[in-house]
C-alpha cells in the first residue's frame, strides 16, 4: 500500500532538516516526510502530490516566511486539502495569526518552539488517527446517505403518482414536505368499485424510522381495501388496526409503533362522502362553511380493538376537503416563536377555498415558510386538498 504524506514547510533548512529527521525515525514505515521552504513552494508540492493522487494527512507549517505567512499558507492549502490535519510550528506568532488560522483552517494544533519532541511525534501521531476517523466516517456517511436516497426512491414510488390522483381527482393539491430525506407521513388513494378512497397517514417517528413505518401502513391499506374489499373508512382503520398487531409480535410485542390515519372515501354513485379518523381530523368545506370533523382518540398500534366512527356528507357543488397530518399545525414559528395551531391552519383553509388547486398549494407552502422563518423543521408535513 502506498505511503501517505506529512508535509513540512519552514524557511530555515536547519529547522526542516530537523524536523524531516525525526519524522523519518519516528514514522519511517507507515508515512513519506516532504519538506518545502516557502509558502508558494508547499503549494506547489500539493499541486504534485494531488496530481498524483497521493494523500497529504499532515501539514507542520512555520507562521513567520516571507512572501506568505504561515496562516495564509494554511488557508490556501484548506481550500484544496479540507481534509488534511494542520499544525502550526512557530515561535512567533501572533494571536491574530493563529485566530485565523484556527477559524478559516481547522486547525489542529499549534505547538510553539523550539518543540518537544515527544508532544510533536503525540501530536502527529493524534493527527494522523484522526485523519482516518475521519475518513472512515465521511465514507460511512456518503454510504447511509446514498442508502437514504434509495430509501427515498423506494418511498416515491409507492406514493400515489400525480397522474394517477389527477385521473381520479382532476381539482386536487398535496403539499408534501418531509423533515428529512424520507417522511413518516404518507398518503394513499384507490379506485374500487366506483368508490375512491383516500388516506392521509402521519407516523411514529420521521426519517427511516417513519419511513419503515409508512412503507407498512402502505401495505395493510393494500391488503385491506384491494384484498379484502373493504370501503367502509371505518372499517378499514379497523382492519388496519388488527393486521398492525401482527408486526409487533413475539420478541417486539412492546414496542407498539404506529400511525394515525384519516380516510375519507368518496362514494360517486351514492353521491356521498364518509370518512373515519385515528386521530386524525377532516376539513369539509360546504357552503362556505367549514366542519371540521376530529377522529378518534385512538390511533393505529395493535393494542386494542379500536371501534372507529364513520361520518357521512352528501356531496354538494364545490365541495372542498382537506386531510392532513399535524406538522403542518405544530411547527414552530412566527415573531413569538409559537407553533402554527390547529385553528390557524383552519382560518387559513377557508381563506384559500376559493382558489385554484395550485394557487391553494402555492398559499400553504408560502405561509408555512414565512410562519417557520429560520426556525427547524420540527416534523414531516402532509396536506391533500379536494375539491369535488
Amino acid at each position: 500500500m502506498d505511503k501517505k504524506i506529512i508535509l513540512c514547510v519552514d524557511d530555515e533548512p536547519i529547522i526542516l532538516n530537523s524536523l524531516k529527521q525525526e519524522l523519518s525515525q519516528h514514522f519511517a514505515d507507515s508515512m513519506i516526510i516532504e519538506v518545502a521552504e516557502s509558502g508558494e513552494e508547499g503549494l506547489e508540492i500539493i499541486d504534485f502530490f494531488k496530481e498524483k493522487g497521493k494523500e497529504i494527512v499532515v501539514i507542520i507549517s512555520d507562521y513567520i516566511m516571507p512572501q506568505m505567512r504561515g496562516d495564509e499558507f494554511l488557508i490556501e492549502t484548506h481550500r484544496v486539502l479540507p481534509n488534511c490535519m494542520k499544525i502550526l510550528l512557530t515561535g512567533q506568532a501572533s494571536l491574530e495569526g493563529v485566530t485565523n488560522a484556527v477559524n478559516r483552517t481547522n486547525l489542529y494544533r499549534y505547538i510553539s518552539k523550539p518543540w518537544s519532541t515527544k508532544d510533536l511525534m503525540m501530536t502527529v501521531e493524534s493527527a494522523i488517527e484522526n485523519y482516518e476517523k475521519d475518513k472512515t466516517l465521511k465514507s460511512q456517511n456518503r454510504q447511509i446517505q446514498s442508502s437514504i436516497r434509495y430509501a427515498e426512491r423506494i418511498q416515491s414510488a409507492v406514493l400515489p403518482s400525480s397522474s394517477y390522483l389527477k385521473e381520479l381527482l382532476p381539482s386536487y393539491f398535496v403539499f408534501y414536505k418531509p423533515k428529512d430525506v424520507v417522511s413518516g407521513d404518507f398518503y394513499w388513494c384507490r379506485d374500487e368499485d366506483n368508490k375512491i378512497v383516500i388516506a392521509v397517514a402521519d407516523c411514529t417517528g420521521h426519517g427511516v424510522p417513519g419511513a419503515f413505518m409508512s412503507l407498512i401502513g402502505h401495505q395493510l391499506l393494500n391488503r385491506a381495501v384491494i384484498d379484502k374489499k373493504i370501503y367502509s373508512p371505518e372499517k378499514i382503520l379497523e382492519n388496519v388496526n388488527r393486521a398492525i398487531r401482527a408486526v409487533w409480535n413475539g420478541e417486539r410485542a412492546s414496542i407498539h409503533e404506529g400511525m394515525e390515519i384519516a380516510i375519507c372515501v368518496i362514494d360517486k354513485e351514492k353521491n356521498k362522502i364518509s370518512f373515519a379518523g385515528a386521530k386524525r381530523p377532516i376539513c369539509i368545506i360546504q357552503n362556505d362553511e367549514l366542519y371540521y370533523i376530529k377522529g378518534d382518540r385512538v390511533g393505529i398500534d395493535g393494542k386494542e380493538n379500536a371501534i372507529y366512527t364513520k361520518h357521512e356528507f352528501e356531496i354538494q357543488p364545490n365541495t372542498q376537503i382537506y386531510l392532513y397530518s399535524d406538522g403542518y399545525q405544530d411547527q414552530f414559528g412566527g415573531k413569538e416563536n409559537r407553533r402554527f395551531m390547529s385553528k390557524k391552519l383552519r382560518d387559513l383553509f377557508q381563506r384559500i377555498k376559493s382558489k385554484t388547486s395550485q394557487e391553494q398549494l402555492e398559499e400553504l407552502s408560502s405561509e408555512f415558510e414565512s410562519w417557520k422563518r429560520n426556525y427547524d423543521q420540527i416534523d414531516d408535513v402532509l396536506v391533500l386538498g379536494i375539491r369535488l
